[in-house]
C-alpha cells in the first residue's frame, strides 16, 4: 500500500485525545474509496490520555508502523503500558498490535472478538501472558479507564464485518471505525476535499458498504439518528477519513450523512 512519506500528523481533537494520523496515497485504488477520487485518505488511530493507563483506539496499517510508534512514544511516559481497544479485527485496526506490545507494552486488549486478537496475526498470544484480554464486547458494555471514566460500546448504524463504536462521555468524542470516512485530503498539508458534498458521501458509503444498494435503510437511519440524539457528541473520530471537531460541525456532518443514506433508500422506491 503506498503511503505519503513524511505526512504523519498528531492532532489533539479533544482534551487529552490525540488523533495519530497518516496518509494513504490514492493513486492506487482502495476498495472503500469511490473510483476517481484523488489525493490522500487519512488513516488514524486515537490515543486517550488521562486517569489510568493510556488507551489506544486501533493500531493502524502496518505500513505506518514507524511513524505510529514515534507518535505514541512522544505522548506516553516511558514504561507506561497501553490499553488497546479495537473497533474491528481487520488489518487496518490490527496492523501494529504486535509492534505496540513489543515496543511500548500493552496491559489490556479489548474487542468484540471471541478470538484473542493477537492470534489473528499469528500464534502470538502465548508470548504475552500478562496482557489482559477483554473479549466479546457488546453494545452497552463499557471499557473502564479509571474509577470515574469509561468508554461506552455503541452499536454502529451500518457495518459489514463485526464492528463497534466507542463513546467517551467525558469529552464527547465518538470513535466511529470505518464509518464517516468520506472526507479525504488534497495533499500532504491535510487540506480537506469533498467536505460537505452529499453526493460524495453517498458514493463513499456505497463503495464501503455496497450491500446498502439493495437494503432497506430505515433501520440504519433510525440507529444513526438515535446515536446522536441520545448523546452529546463533540467530535467524530473515524479510522478512515478526516475527523470532525465541534458540536456544530458534528451536527452538519451527521445531517449530511443522513441525507446520503436517505438518498440510497430513495433509489429503491
Amino acid at each position: 500500500m503506498p503511503e505519503a512519506e513524511g505526512h504523519a500528523r498528531t492532532a489533539e481533537i479533544a482534551d487529552g485525545i490525540f488523533a495519530l494520523g497518516n496518509l494513504v496515497d490514492l493513486r492506487r485504488p482502495l476498495s472503500w474509496i469511490p473510483g476517481g477520487v484523488t489525493g490522500f485518505d487519512p488513516s488514524s488511530c486515537y490515543l486517550v490520555l488521562g486517569d489510568g493507563w493510556p488507551l489506544l483506539v486501533d493500531t493502524g496499517f502496518r505500513t505506518h508502523q514507524a511513524e505510529l510508534l514515534d507518535q505514541v512514544r512522544r505522548l506516553v511516559h516511558p514504561g507506561e503500558r497501553l490499553d488497546v481497544a479495537l473497533t474491528r479485527v481487520e488489518p487496518d485496526c490490527l496492523g501494529n498490535l504486535k509492534a505496540i506490545c513489543d515496543e511500548v507494552g500493552v496491559a489490556r486488549i479489548s474487542s468484540q472478538s471471541n478470538v484473542i486478537p493477537l492470534d489473528y496475526l499469528g500464534p502470538y498470544s502465548q508470548d504475552y501472558p500478562d496482557v489482559v484480554i477483554n473479549n466479546g464486547l457488546l453494545p452497552g458494555d463499557e471499557i473502564r479507564l479509571a474509577d470515574d471514566r469509561c468508554l461506552e460500546v455503541v452499536q454502529p448504524p451500518v457495518r459489514t464485518l463485526p464492528t463497534l463504536w466507542l463513546f467517551d462521555k467525558r469529552t464527547g468524542v465518538m470513535f466511529t471505525s470505518d464509518f464517516f470516512g468520506d472526507v479525504q485530503v488534497l495533499n500532504g498539508n491535510w487540506m480537506p476535499q469533498h467536505e460537505g458534498e452529499m453526493e460524495h458521501a453517498r458514493n463513499h458509503m456505497l463503495a464501503k458498504f455496497d450491500w446498502l444498494g439493495i437494503a432497506d435503510v430505515s433501520e440504519p437511519l433510525a440507529r444513526l439518528r438515535a446515536i446522536f440524539d441520545e448523546r452529546d457528541v463533540q467530535a467524530i473520530a473515524p479510522g478512515h477519513g478526516l475527523w470532525t471537531v465541534g458540536a456544530g460541525a458534528v451536527r452538519e456532518r451527521v445531517a449530511l450523512t443522513t441525507l446520503a443514506l436517505e438518498s440510497i433508500g430513495n433509489d429503491r422506491r
